[in-house]
Parts: C-alpha cells; sequence; structure tokens
C-alpha cells in the first residue's frame, strides 16, 4: 500500500480535496461488496452472510464486535445470519465500517509524536460517551452513534499515513502552542482532520449521517442534515477530554457549543449524571482493542 501522496496539505484547498484522495487506496473489495448490497433494501440475509462469511477474520470480528457490551443482547450470537436478524441490516452494516476502518489503519503503528493506543482509547471512549447520552435523551440508532464516535478522528491516521511530514509539523506546533488539533489545523492549512476524513469516508460509500457527522464534529451547528448526530459527536469528544481520554498529541478543543445542547434538548447537567455508567460501559468496550490484533 502507497504511503504517501505527492502533494502537502499546505498546497490543498477544499475543493481540490476530491481530486487528491483518489490516490489514497479505498478498502478491501469484501467492504465495498458488503456497503453497496446494503444499500439495496430488498437484499436478504442469506446474501448477506455469505459475502461476510467468505472471509474467516471479517465473521470473527463482527460477531465479536457484535457481542460486545454496548449492543447490549443478552445471548451470545454466533452466526452472521442471526445477527442480522436480531440486530438488523444497519447494526452489523455499521460493525462492519467499524471494523473496515480499524483494519484499513491496524498496521500503524505509535510514534514520537503521538501513541496509537491512546488514539485508539479516545476513540472508544467518544464512541461509548455517544451511545450513553443517546440512550439518555431517547435518540434512535445507538448503534450508528456509537460508530460515528469510533470514527470521527479517523482523518487525523489519514494525515498520519499519507501526509506525514505536515502531520509531524502538526504535532510540534500543537504541542509548543498548546493548542488543540482543530485550531492547529486551522492556523496551518485550509482542510482540517474532519474535512478529510468526509472525503475519504464518502469515496468508501458510508453513509451521509456518518459522512457528515465526521466532517462537522467540531461545528455540528453547521448541519442541516444530521444536527443531533453531529451535536451527539460534538459533546462526547469534549466529555472524553474531562474524563481524562482526551486525543493524544494536542489540547482540549475549545468549550463545547452551546447550540449543541440544544440540538439535543438536554442540558449539561445530564452529562455529568451520566458519568458512571459511561466509566462501567467504557470498562467493556475497551475490548475492542483486540480487534486491532
Amino acid at each position: 500500500m502507497s504511503t504517501s501522496v505527492n502533494v502537502s496539505l499546505l498546497d490543498i484547498h477544499p475543493r481540490d480535496l476530491k481530486k487528491i484522495i483518489k490516490d489514497i487506496p479505498t478498502l478491501p473489495l469484501i467492504y465495498q461488496e458488503l456497503f453497496q448490497m446494503m444499500q439495496d433494501p430488498n437484499v436478504s440475509v442469506p446474501a448477506i452472510a455469505d459475502v461476510i462469511t467468505q472471509d474467516q477474520a471479517l465473521t470473527a470480528k463482527i460477531l465479536h464486535l457484535v457481542n460486545s457490551a454496548f449492543y447490549g443482547y443478552h445471548k451470545e450470537i454466533k452466526t452472521i445470519s442471526r445477527a442480522v436478524v436480531i440486530l438488523g441490516f444497519k447494526a452489523v452494516r455499521n460493525a462492519a465500517m467499524a471494523i473496515s476502518v480499524f483494519d484499513y489503519f491496524k498496521d500503524e503503528s505509535s510514534t514520537d509524536e503521538i501513541d496509537l493506543t491512546k488514539f485508539w482509547e479516545h476513540s472508544i471512549a467518544v464512541a461509548t460517551i455517544c451511545k450513553v447520552l443517546a440512550e439518555e435523551i431517547g435518540l434512535s440508532g445507538t448503534e450508528e452513534a456509537f460508530t460515528v464516535g469510533l470514527l470521527h478522528d479517523a482523518g487525523k491516521l489519514i494525515e498520519k499515513r499519507y501526509f506525514s511530514q505536515d502531520f509531524g509539523e502538526l504535532c510540534e506546533v500543537a504541542r509548543e502552542q498548546k493548542m488543540s488539533w482543530i485550531d492547529t489545523e486551522r492556523a496551518l492549512f485550509q482542510i482540517n482532520h474532519a474535512t478529510i476524513g468526509k472525503a475519504v469516508f464518502r469515496m468508501w460509500d458510508f453513509p451521509p449521517s456518518v459522512v457528515d457527522a465526521v466532517h462537522l464534529h467540531h461545528s455540528p451547528v453547521e448541519t442541516a442534515q444530521y444536527p443531533q448526530l453531529t451535536s451527539l459527536v460534538h459533546v462526547a469528544d469534549a466529555v472524553s477530554y474531562h474524563m481524562d481520554y482526551g486525543a493524544p498529541g494536542a489540547q482540549a478543543p475549545k468549550a463545547v457549543q452551546h447550540e449543541a445542547f440544544k440540538l439535543l434538548k438536554m442540558r449539561p447537567e445530564q452529562v455529568g449524571a451520566c458519568e458512571d455508567r459511561i466509566r462501567q460501559e467504557l470498562e467493556s468496550s475497551l475490548q475492542i482493542l483486540k480487534l486491532l490484533d
């Protein structure tokens, strides 16, 4: 797999990003086929199961994820067909999306600039907070909220792999100036990790809700399509720093946008009331790190 793109982030305007990411490898064919099939409302359970079970490692990982604590099913699910029947197409698709990104970056290693174990711990923490807060406010689709939380910072890994020199400068400036990652990107470049995540996930045919929430998780009031999902990730990201699960390599982002709580119809004090439950669920959710093995 190529690990460089012959251009600097300094030279990329947002309108040029679509052309640049064509040089970034896409997901393996099995994921592409699976996501395309799941866009068909008439697709059958056996057809989905047949595609997934062609790959034993993928099958094992999907079953591991759907049996993890955040799905909350009380009996072990042992087959892909049963997972689809019990949890639904959307839940299995979300599990496959999360696993596809884990697999894509599984060979990425920590450096002096960034500890990738802490990066994934942050991602899992944001995912868990998204799930708990979604349940607290009665938001449907908690598995999608979890998945978006898990993937919200994937653009940073794209920066690390394909724009390594720019990534190193980002880390250095953020550390020396004690700035957040997003503020450092805004100071140095015309694009940021959220914009990059949007472009890559759109290329990979991820659902519009996931693309939108990843793109706008630092500015949820800008979205008209999925304001609650985007606000959920925005709030969860901030809460993760409060709980000492913030992203490595930079300072916490600025305070939560008050409008995000309005969009969620939630009071800030409700978040504090959920902290014990978040920590309890996080103990189980962190087992997802095994998917990186």
